[in-house]
């Protein structure tokens, strides 16, 4: 039996058990398009930590700005050159295009965010400015 459905990411199927798969068997129905990357935020005493799942994109693909208490990280990425002599069944692999923005509280030292990616991972850090940063108990006296 040979069917032709909508598939969730426009590729025509030529059967129905590949369009079954396609709608059910894969991590299409569960990330159907990529739009940001994952995304932890880590609070330490001292500071905060982004960290991006950023595999195959390197420092020189990714671009982080400060302006106005605002932390965009983007890239304009596009998918990869296809060699003409290439004959791919299935093509998976590509890089999108994202910005992703973040508000920084008043508590952020934006003189002295840094950040590194290494291993697929984009770290960034944003330390606390001293007042944020928790103080030890202070004794009170009692007259």
């Amino acid at each position: 039996m040979t069917a032709l459905a909508f598939s969730p990411n426009g590729v025509q199927r030529s059967s129905l058990s590949d369009t079954i798969q396609e709608w059910f068997g894969n991590d299409s129905i569960i990330r159907p398009n990529f739009k940001y990357p994952s995304t932890n935020i880590i609070e330490h005493d001292d500071k905060y930590v982004i960290e991006l799942s950023v595999p195959g994109y390197t420092k020189n693909t990714l671009d982080i700005k400060v302006e106005r208490n605002q932390l965009t990280i983007s890239t304009t990425q596009s998918n990869q050159e296809t060699v003409e002599n290439d004959s791919y069944k299935m093509r998976e692999f590509s890089q999108m295009s994202f910005n992703k923005s973040f508000h920084l509280s008043e508590d952020i030292d934006t003189e002295s965010i840094s950040a590194k990616c290494d291993n697929g991972i984009l770290a960034v850090t944003l330390p606390k400015k001293d007042e944020a940063k928790p103080q030890p108990p202070k004794k009170i006296s009692i007259k």
